[in-house]
């Protein structure tokens, strides 16, 4: 399996807590104040959240802030009430050593405990609709759990790789009080190669010219029209429960974007040149069979989950195919100079789906497209921000006649591709044509390779297809527009 390697982002602050004052008892000469101190590992950036001095690090004039609840002898879980009265949004900054003000000190009852939570990067403003990095806290004088209620941003340009962490029921002690800060988001690039077939052609370049993440409308006209996921889990704004360290869709239900979210800012469009004339913006993906990266230089998205669980490794992220689509434009341009244009060109547009278990919190993943004559791939690693491992996706266009037989032919194609890249859990048929009229589908296909719960999307160009879908092993629902999927039974 190929394995990708990320940089980290963990963030941990250490919070010098000493001696023995009541909260509203200071002695600066006897008790020692609360102090800070913060260490992240290597940067990550899109925008960053890192130990650096410049940017948008920790260090800049930016610092991290802190909710701190002092429970009397109550512990955090058996608390009745929860008032962030010892710091409410407790802005850390850093000059010579992390510093803050008006200083804070630790009460002398023994037994006491405050219950500590961090985040960052640090949200000025709390106004409503014009939060800064869309991190929104809840009230001063509010007396629920710490939440943090999150939006994404506009501009893909700006958006914020969000950290937060907590400790509670800390007591008087002369030992530092360590918060580590996880990322609450997934972090996303795109990256694409061609398949044999084109990188045998020198004249034939492949130009991705642009990429969106499907909303639950449409918007757009013309090749910028984009499709509708109007049962899309791409959220726009998620609430984060602070102290059970989980997103919660129950309480306060998440926003779905509603327009497609272009990330064409994000990406490294440029005019090719020496191309016979071609000139529109977009990423060339080279010819040898490499990656070619589409984001960037130290461009990423962070998106919230469409779920999240305790356990990662039991659930959380996308739980279906339809969760969280993605429209990608790319143009097909071969070299001929006894063209007018010095060119021909096809322009194409792509849905994918990105597979079932990925887009977890404080996971990385690189989405790879491979582009081919009659096919396009789309595959996915994951890492924890450390280390990624490599999680193959493949779609099929079928050109020929949408028919029950060429559906065979496509998933026993499909079949001998799963065989060399078990961790594919999810794969996409792609007929071109219609069905010639809405008849019943008995397919026959060598499917030895799939295991249990894999799942197959049989996709059409409009919403003619078959009455009815059947398949030896696998169960099949029809989707409500131009769909079947199929999961594999036994």
């Amino acid at each position: 399996m190929k394995t990708y390697h990320f940089l980290t982002t963990a963030a941990l602050i250490v919070m010098a807590g000493c001696s023995q004052n009541e909260i509203t008892d200071i002695s600066p000469d006897a008790n020692p104040a609360v102090g800070f101190d913060i260490y992240t590992g290597a940067q990550t950036k899109g925008t960053v959240t890192n130990n650096e001095s410049t940017g948008t690090g920790i260090k800049n004039n930016t610092g991290f802030g802190i909710l701190a609840y002092y429970t009397g002898q109550a512990t955090w879980n058996s608390s009745s009430g929860f008032d962030p009265d010892f710091m409410w949004n407790q802005q850390v900054k850093y000059g010579s050593g992390w510093k803050y003000t008006p200083v804070k000190y630790w009460p002398n009852t023994e037994g006491d405990k405050i219950s500590f939570f961090a985040y960052a990067p640090y949200s000025t403003t709390q106004t409503s609709s014009s939060e800064t990095y869309g991190i929104k806290l809840p009230a001063a004088a509010a007396t629920t759990k710490p939440t943090i209620t999150f939006k994404l941003q506009e501009d893909p340009t700006n958006m914020v790789d969000l950290v937060a962490g907590f400790q509670k029921d800390q007591q008087k002690q002369t030992t530092a009080v360590a918060f580590t800060l996880g990322h609450l988001l997934s972090r996303v690039e795109f990256k694409a190669k061609l398949d044999a077939a084109l990188t045998s052609t020198n004249e034939t370049h492949v130009f991705i010219t642009g990429m969106r993440i499907l909303g639950t409308a449409s918007n757009g006209t013309g090749k910028d029209a984009s499709g509708v996921n109007s049962v899309s889990k791409f959220y726009s704004t998620a609430t984060y429960d602070w102290s059970a360290g989980t997103w919660d869709y129950t309480t306060v239900a998440p926003t779905k974007q509603s327009a497609a979210y272009s990330i064409n800012k994000v990406m490294d469009l440029k005019s090719p040149s020496d191309k016979g004339g071609y000139a529109t913006s977009s990423v060339e993906v080279t010819q040898d069979g490499n990656l070619t990266k589409l984001f960037k230089t130290n461009q990423y998205l962070f998106l919230i989950p469409p779920a999240d669980n305790t356990d990662l490794t039991s659930g959380g992220g996308i739980t279906a195919a339809t969760d969280v689509r993605v429209q990608v434009d790319y143009d097909i341009v071969t070299v001929d100079n006894k063209l007018t244009a010095g060119h021909s060109k096809t322009s194409t547009s792509a849905t994918i789906s990105l597979p079932i278990g990925t887009l977890k919190r404080s996971k990385a993943y690189e989405y790879i497209l491979t582009i081919g004559l009659e096919e396009v791939k789309v595959s996915a690693t994951v890492s924890d921000w450390a280390n990624a491992d490599q999680v193959y996706i493949p779609s099929v266009d079928v050109t020929e006649v949408a028919s029950a037989t060429n559906a065979g032919s496509a998933i026993t194609s499909l079949n001998t591709i799963k065989g060399s890249n078990q961790n594919c859990n999810y794969f996409v048929v792609n007929f071109k044509t219609e069905p010639a009229g809405a008849t019943d589908w008995s397919i026959s296909a060598t499917t030895t390779a799939f295991k249990l719960g894999d799942q197959i999307e049989l996709k059409f160009p409009t919403s003619t297809k078959p009455s009815s879908v059947t398949l030896a092993g696998w169960t099949v629902v029809k989707g409500s527009s131009n769909n079947f999927i199929l999961t594999k039974n036994n």
